[in-house]
């Protein structure tokens, strides 16, 4: 039975009404939607979707502030989330993959431009990895870091490895240094750019790939 808010004045209403109809609100908004019984498909495309889900809430739940700022400048101003977005872009490369070479780091927000080149150093325990900007800049437009991530390398429907390592350097040539990194695990590496727009606004690149191994 629906519960009802000031019934008479019709202020508003939740839960289903003879199983026919729902009312429900998400992000403050208000909806009606029909009643429907849920259905659990078991098909291997279905199961895949599920895992790869699983995975990456796993992986957006952990990941550091630097990780997360393009995925929620993205979804600013859209009736979704970050956490939304993450997943949008990256079950469909996952789906069918055995690995983490189509993940998406950054989707880019307000049109910054990605990096033309990153490439990773493996040293004891870390990766250097140094990002190429794109020259000459867009007119009024300044770089205010160039930010890597990197994510141990696995199969995103069985992989328990979701800890993201991130890190960003504000000074040109850019160069990141992540350390605490496992020795001899192939990881997936990540680089972006932040920028500051000339109306003031920042502004991220969508991410380049590369990887590297720790010694």
């Amino acid at each position: 039975m629906a519960k009802t808010t000031a019934p008479a004045l019709s202020f508003g209403a939740a839960g289903q009404v003879g199983k026919t109809i729902v009312y429900a609100r998400w992000r403050g908004r208000s909806y009606v939607r029909r009643h429907v019984v849920p259905f659990n498909p078991q098909t291997s495309a279905q199961t895949q979707v599920r895992t790869v889900f699983s995975f990456l809430q796993s992986v957006y739940k952990r990941a550091p502030a630097l990780f997360i700022a393009p995925w929620e400048a993205y979804a600013s101003g859209k009736p979704f989330i970050g956490r939304n977005a993450f997943n949008k872009f990256n079950i469909p490369p996952l789906q069918t993959d055995t690995d983490l070479s189509g993940l998406v780091f950054s989707p880019g927000a307000l049109g910054g431009l990605p990096p033309t080149a990153a490439v990773a150093t493996p040293g004891s325990g870390q990766l250097s990895v140094a990002v190429t900007a794109p020259s000459p800049l867009p007119t009024g437009w300044t770089i205010t870091s160039a930010i890597v991530a990197a994510i141990r390398d696995g199969d995103p429907h069985s992989s328990t490895f979701t800890v993201v390592t991130a890190d960003e350097d504000t000074t040109s040539p850019y160069t990141v240094v992540l350390t605490g990194l496992t020795a001899s695990q192939l990881y997936r590496v990540g680089a972006w750019l932040k920028w500051l727009r000339p109306d003031g606004k920042v502004a991220y690149s969508p991410s380049i790939l590369t990887s590297g191994t720790p010694s």
